[in-house]
């Protein structure tokens, strides 16, 4: 069941018609392994999205030009981790089958096991773009498969290790990095890279899969896992023509923990990356 947005995220319409992207709320934090407050994340930032316009003078695009809805939320409730996964597959595929392209605000990092699973549901082939401070490669975690510390594991188990590339994790057990090594899954956190990374992926579908933790804690607090040494936002910005040139099956913007940062400042900051993605997939 969808529970309709109040508010909606910026200029967005309340239906789908005549929209390409559809933003989805997962407010889910059943999963996680140290703090939790990623279920409010949703309603925060279309909250916080008040606060900005829908113009973004980084790419001198707006989305009053760009036509896209608003569906709400997925009603995850106190689902276990496996029910969430699966609700939100079944809603994926539907949403896919009808031609749907959905950007979705999480939610710990559980909830894109689910996405991904939904898009292969619907016979979607993509490449998986994970970016991330943490490998989340753990075969388990607290004796289940489904957590934020394994979404990349079940990920590389979907879709198989050559269509499955990490950039930016800093943190990790031995035995995570060593395995991405050897999987060809890690490609570092030098930002030339990812841009080498972005270029090559043109020719490819692509799912990207955005964890707020990649980011500096100095300039996203409001995580539930900061890593130190992370992107900034000019880095980001850098890389949006990239990702404008992309063919992005869908996104997500995960693990943002609005009550962890009472500033607000995550928030908007959150807002802002999701007003770019829509304008640079739009």
């Amino acid at each position: 069941m969808i529970i309709p947005a109040n508010p909606r995220y910026l200029s967005s319409r309340p239906d789908s018609a005549g929209c390409v992207w559809r933003l989805v709320g997962l407010p889910y934090d059943g999963a996680v392994s140290y703090r939790g407050g990623a279920r409010f994340a949703p309603t925060e930032i279309r909250l916080a999205s008040d606060s900005i316009e829908s113009y973004s003078p980084y790419q001198d695009r707006d989305l009053e030009d760009h036509p896209f809805c608003d569906l709400g939320d997925l009603d995850l409730g106190r689902r276990s981790p496996d029910q969430a996964v699966a609700a939100i597959r079944d809603h994926y595929a539907e949403q896919t089958r009808a031609g749907a392209k959905i950007l979705a605000l999480g939610g710990d990092h559980t909830v894109t096991v689910g996405v991904l699973q939904g898009l292969v549901q619907a016979g979607k082939q993509f490449t998986l773009l994970h970016l991330d401070a943490h490998l989340d490669l753990r075969p388990e975690y607290t004796g289940g498969i489904y957590s934020h510390a394994c979404i990349a594991r079940r990920a590389v188990e979907l879709l198989g290790p050559e269509r499955v590339i990490q950039w930016g994790q800093r943190s990790g057990e031995r035995s995570e990095f060593r395995w991405a090594r050897e999987q060809g899954l890690y490609r570092g956190r030098d930002p030339e890279r990812l841009m080498e990374i972005l270029q090559d992926l043109r020719s490819q579908s692509v799912y990207l899969t955005l964890d707020l933790d990649v980011f500096d804690p100095a300039e996203m607090p409001g995580v539930g896992t900061p890593e130190p040494g992370g992107w900034r936002f000019s880095d980001f910005l850098a890389v949006l023509p990239e990702i404008q040139a992309l063919d992005l099956a869908g996104m997500d913007v995960v693990e943002l923990a609005p009550n962890l940062d009472p500033s607000g400042r995550s928030s908007v900051v959150a807002a802002e990356i999701v007003r770019e993605l829509l304008l640079a997939a739009s």
